[in-house]
């Protein structure tokens, strides 16, 4: 008789963990029907993966339940679906949004499975390699961490961005540009800078301004390829191979002409105004010997001017 009762509770037992399963199992395949699934997310596991296509090693998932966690991206869970939103800035640093809570930065801590809150940083600006990025702290300077806490690069910057295998970090408070190679050795530079802003991602040229001011062409390499004695030096939009540049004379005005990719001189220095047209594309407005006209830069550059 006790035998009986003690397989009858087994049975009874089986049937309400089978029909607790059972409804585990209907409500994740249910909200995998219904799931506002993007373009850009995928469904693994009863779990809407978020931004699968993107690189990287692990990725933000939404359960059931509207919560957000971390998993590889094969759907394996690494982090339990606790917070009301995440964002991914890289494959360790995420942005967590709470109810009643200030959102934060968190570092994603793989072996102990978990997001640790890093109070002292706002956010994430780039990754450099594995686990060292450049983060934001409170007082909107960058600077360089590894694993979520060691500084490899204090935080005494106001931007720090990658050109070429070179990172270029300018100062704050400071016309001072200081530049680091990939294993975050600060390079002794040939010239002083002020300033140095991306002219040309695909060739890695850089238009850089010393510390008199004066602006010219280097590349990631730290090469000087055309000379400080421009003011300024801006892409021209149609055809990547041109620059409209300017040199100002001895009584500050400023004077235009054209540079082409080799760094010569296409179109000399000896134009008052030389824009490109609010109204055609292609168009020069060029303003010479108080003469103004509108010009296609392509006849510009074969005559040389006008």
């Amino acid at each position: 008789m006790q035998l009986f009762k003690e397989m009858k509770k087994l049975i009874v037992l089986s049937l309400i963990l089978g029909s607790l399963y059972s409804c585990s199992q209907e409500k994740g395949k249910k909200f995998a029907e219904d799931a506002d699934v993007q373009s850009t997310d995928t469904i693994i596991n009863g779990l809407v993966i978020k931004n699968y296509k993107e690189k990287g090693l692990y990725k933000t998932f939404k359960n059931a339940d509207n919560k957000y966690g971390i998993s590889d991206a094969k759907g394996n869970v690494i982090v339990e679906a606790t917070n009301d939103g995440l964002e991914k800035r890289s494959d360790f640093y995420y942005m967590s949004h709470n109810a009643n809570k200030p959102d934060a930065l968190v570092w994603l801590d793989i072996q102990n499975k978990t997001l640790i809150v890093l109070p002292d940083y706002i956010d994430h600006h780039l990754n450099m390699r594995g686990n060292i990025d450049v983060v934001v702290d409170k007082n909107q300077k960058m600077g360089v961490i590894a694993e979520g806490k060691k500084v490899l690069i204090p935080f005494q910057y106001e931007s720090i961005e990658k050109i070429g295998d070179k990172y270029f970090a300018k100062q704050s408070g400071k016309s001072s540009i200081d530049v680091f190679d990939q294993n975050l050795k600060k390079d002794i530079l040939p010239f002083s800078l002020k300033d140095a802003v991306l002219l040309s991602d695909k060739a890695n040229l850089i238009t850089a301004t010393n510390d008199k001011g004066k602006v010219g062409i280097i590349n990631s390499d730290l090469k000087l390829l055309a000379p400080f004695e421009y003011s300024s030096i801006v892409p021209y939009t149609y055809d990547n191979h041109y620059f409209i540049i300017s040199k100002r004379e001895a009584d500050g005005k400023p004077l235009f002409g054209i540079m082409d990719n080799q760094f010569k001189i296409v179109v000399p220095v000896t134009y008052t105004s030389i824009d490109e047209s609010d109204n055609e594309e292609k168009k020069l407005e060029v303003i010479k010997d108080n003469v103004s006209k509108t010009v296609d830069f392509g006849d510009f550059i074969i005559k040389k001017g006008m």
